[in-house]
């Protein structure tokens, strides 16, 4: 009966179940194809007495970005399930039975994409192969390791464990008035306390972290092998220049209240909550990018730690793109009433739409432009430095570019259909 269930509301919520399984289809094909690179000989990462501290590191910060956007995924999905959840709950189903449920459209979905991650990733050895031949002049060939195998399968039962738990602590913090109540259910969050709470000058702080952020890139082209220092620096000072200058501009600019622009008025307000939503998502996608451009440099002599740095920058900015694309769809969800009000008021179809679209743009055009000065600034570098030629990192940029432009487009098209 709750397998029927579970495949009855996979069924019935396909657009999000799509997602979800698109999810999980990114994160096998990626965590098989990494692992089966790392555990290639020259590059000697095991388990167990592992020879490779770099690559150790790496494998946590990938796996620990996998599960971060299966996190966010997880929100997405199992929130629209809140009425449902609360109905059970009061036709006398237990939080045990509804955690099978959940667990069952999990695992449904996990089942059916392991195989087909698995096999794009098998796919994708030739192609890998051709691209250590061609553009790193490597003779070494990428073939299949038997222990990336054993070490996927360890993720993936990592990854239901995780999501069970998940949706356990939903199910359980959740009363059933809240589970009805679409504004007053806890999802799970997480967050990190402020990095400052000392008193300093507004006029300091602002001009520091501007430095700090414009600064850090400037020293990136000029010493690429200080990559980690640089981002130690760009971080800093964007987390700050988001705090102190960005939104408190975003701010002042909403609460003049400009009648002779009331649509920017309204946007710009959005704008402003999705930028306090969504900061430490873009954060991360700026350290991952400069982490594991580190790999490329640090590995410059070893083809195989190059070639795993890419397909690590590429595939880990599609999955943070589609954590920041779940996290502002479940933000705007939530936002039908604000339009029930403004076309109460007077704002039309026509009017909500220009303010969903010049939000998606104007949201998007920011993370774009504030993570492009970062990639641009470390492919200059690394072609200044022989890395990698001006042609690959030409396109190494059009494949981070594309996902969250398409992810923007998504976005926009789901904001419209859950508002209007």
């Amino acid at each position: 009966m709750i397998l029927k269930e579970a495949l009855r509301s996979i069924k019935d919520d396909f657009s999000r179940s799509l997602f979800y399984w698109l999810t999980f289809v990114m994160t096998s094909m990626f965590i098989f194809l990494f692992f089966n690179l790392s555990y290639n000989k020259m590059l000697g990462f095991t388990f167990i007495n592992n020879k490779n501290d770099m690559i150790s590191y790496i494998t946590i910060f990938v796996v620990t970005v996998c599960l971060i956007v299966i996190f966010f995924a997880n929100n997405f999905y199992v929130k629209k399930k809140a009425k449902y959840l609360a109905v059970q709950l009061v036709c006398g189903a237990t939080y045990f039975q509804l955690a099978q449920y959940l667990l069952l459209q999990t695992g449904i979905l996990l089942i059916l994409a392991i195989p087909l991650g698995i096999v794009i990733a098998l796919s994708l050895l030739p192609l890998l192969n051709t691209i250590m031949s061609y553009y790193l002049h490597s003779s070494i060939n990428i073939t299949l390791q038997t222990g990336a195998i054993s070490a996927t399968v360890v993720i993936l039962l990592m990854v239901i464990i995780w999501c069970t738990i998940l949706n356990l602590g939903y199910a359980y913090r959740n009363s059933i008035t809240q589970l009805l109540n679409d504004d007053k259910i806890q999802v799970n969050t997480f967050s990190i306390p402020s990095l400052y709470h000392i008193h300093i000058s507004k006029r300091l702080i602002n001009s520091l972290s501007i430095i700090l952020y414009i600064g850090g890139a400037i020293y990136l082209i000029y010493d690429i092998y200080s990559v980690l220092f640089a981002a130690i620096l760009g971080i800093i000072g964007f987390y700050l220049m988001l705090d102190h200058v960005i939104i408190p501009y975003l701010n002042q600019y909403t609460h003049i209240k400009h009648t002779d622009r009331p649509l920017e008025l309204i946007y710009f307000g959005f704008i402003r909550n999705d930028m306090i939503i969504l900061k430490m998502n873009i954060v991360l996608l700026i350290l991952s990018d400069i982490l594991l451009v580190s790999l490329m440099v640090q590995g410059k002599d070893n083809p195989l730690e190059i070639i795993l740095a890419i397909i690590s920058f590429v595939v880990i900015n599609i999955l943070l793109s589609l954590s920041i694309m779940f996290k502002l769809s479940t933000e705007v969800a939530s936002r039908k009433k604000y339009y029930a009000s403004l076309e109460r008021i007077g704002y039309m179809k026509d009017s909500q739409k220009k303010i969903i679209q010049y939000e998606m743009i104007g949201f998007y055009g920011f993370l774009l432009i504030s993570t492009l000065w970062y990639i641009i600034a470390i492919f200059i570098s690394i072609i200044i430095h022989h890395i990698l030629s001006f042609s690959f990192c030409m396109i190494l940029l059009v494949l981070y570019i594309v996902p969250l432009i398409l992810c923007a487009m998504t976005n926009y098209l789901y904001y419209k259909k859950q508002v209007l």
